[in-house]
């Protein structure tokens, strides 16, 4: 188990200025617009969470903000300077990414892959060290992988291989980490200790989590800002007890809901009519 369940809210941290910036962001496939003109600031040290409906611009949103899909038209901006224009190695030492359906070399053992985290901190100058060998151990044993180091990932359940990814992403320790449905693949049980991981990960360590979830409840108990999409583009944001209204969940999900208090959070428990 990752950790307790249920695991306490810890306080966020005080918030500073957002480092990472969408300005007039519009991407695509072939010829085909996804996200329309987004504007959107990623708050800093906090954990958000993008949600909408399928195939409204969410997963595309995120591969642009790691410049992993370049816009068609505006920018990405980390510190004010275009992640365009920035080294490759410099990128990924600031935003990790765990992407949809992530695929892994034939063959390769789980320890392997998430040593690979560390890839963006080697160089001519710096190798392989014992710091590196104490950070892929702690991402390992954070995401309940340890004992199955010397397995093949290929050989793994898809829950399994899950929680090797992103302990691949906790090794690269970025200060921005973006998760495109992170809980795929995971029981209920794992979904929870993911998502109470990433939580402790942004209130403990002060990292910026940016994640897309499909779950409107577990979305609205562990994230502290909400971004919603419809249609290509961002059409509300804030926190989840301010922003999550049952006029919104019809207008954006076509889903006739009333809101009450979750008991264990206190955060909204959306309940479908």
């Amino acid at each position: 188990m990752i950790l307790p369940f249920p695991a306490p809210r810890p306080a966020p941290r005080p918030a500073s200025a957002p480092r990472l910036r969408a300005e007039g962001l519009t991407l695509g496939y072939a010829g085909r617009p996804i996200c329309n003109e987004v504007t959107l600031a990623i708050p800093e040290g906090r954990f958000t969470v993008i949600l909408g409906p399928n195939g409204c611009g969410k997963s595309t949103l995120l591969r642009g903000l790691c410049n992993l899909l370049p816009p068609r038209a505006g920018k990405v901006t980390l510190d004010g300077q275009d992640i365009a224009r920035l080294p490759a190695r410099r990128l990924a030492r600031a935003v990790g990414l765990l992407p949809q359906s992530a695929q892994a070399p034939s063959g390769i053992t789980v320890a392997d892959l998430v040593a690979r985290g560390r890839y963006p901190h080697q160089g001519a100058f710096r190798q392989w060290s014992p710091e590196d060998a104490r950070i892929v151990a702690e991402a390992m044993a954070a995401t309940g992988v340890t004992a199955l180091a010397e397995r093949e990932v290929e050989a793994l359940s898809g829950g399994q291989r899950q929680r090797v990814w992103i302990a691949l992403v906790l090794a690269q320790e970025t200060p921005i980490v973006l998760l495109d449905e992170p809980t795929t693949f995971l029981d209920i049980a794992h979904q929870l200790e993911v998502l109470g991981l990433l939580q402790r990960l942004n209130r403990e360590r002060g990292r910026t989590v940016v994640a897309v979830l499909h779950d409107l409840n577990q979305a609205c108990r562990y994230a502290d800002h909400l971004v919603v999409m419809a249609g290509g583009a961002v059409v509300a944001e804030g926190a989840p007890a301010a922003l999550m209204t049952p006029e919104l969940l019809r207008r954006v999900f076509g889903l006739d809901a009333i809101l009450l208090e979750d008991p264990i959070s206190h955060t909204p428990l959306i309940v479908a009519r």
